[in-house]
């Protein structure tokens, strides 16, 4: 009976937590000059309601020259569930963490460096789209609010959702118009 009992907490507890991978575009904006950058992971981890999402690795990217921040994570966000996708809203500071690409050595992140970091996100998504808008206020330390717009699909989502026979970021828009619409 014990083992009964353990087995149905296992499986409660699975259920209560589950998480989901985005391939994401990021588009960032300081001070009306913009970067892109594609492939970047967004996850999202829901326990009981209450949210978690981590953007994986941010760098700012500008002329071929890349500037490794690290990682942003927001977590216990209550979710609003409406209109078939999920709303979460952030406010407060956080600590950014150093990222894990091979490519940069740990001390070279700068997030860590910084402190608490104002930050102001709005996601919405579903099991298989994500839409993010992260305002950075780094006005204190440098005079600038960094905009972080990300759009991203889960690996559900595979191929041509649009029909222009290639599979890109006007897929990604599509999903997002299926969201809002």
């Amino acid at each position: 009976m014990k083992k009964f009992f353990a087995f149905m907490a296992a499986a409660c507890c699975a259920m209560a937590l589950s998480a989901t991978t985005y391939t994401c575009h990021l588009m960032v904006d300081i001070n009306g000059a913009t970067s892109e950058q594609d492939g970047v992971e967004v996850d999202v981890i829901n326990n009981n309601g209450l949210y978690e999402l981590n953007l994986k690795n941010f760098c700012l990217v500008s002329d071929g020259n890349t500037l490794p921040v690290g990682n942003i994570t927001v977590t216990g966000v209550e979710g609003v569930d409406q209109y078939g996708y999920t709303t979460i809203k952030f406010n407060n500071s956080i600590v950014i963490t150093p990222g894990n690409n091979p490519e940069f050595a740990e001390s070279e992140w700068i997030g860590q460096y910084l402190g608490d970091v104002p930050l102001d996100l709005t996601s919405r998504f579903t099991g298989t789209a994500l839409s993010a808008n992260i305002d950075i206020d780094m006005m204190s330390a440098i005079q600038q609010i960094i905009k972080v717009s990300i759009f991203g699909v889960a690996p559900v989502i595979k191929g041509d959702v649009n029909n222009d026979s290639e599979v890109n970021i006007g897929d990604v828009n599509a999903v997002i118009n299926i969201i809002l619409n």
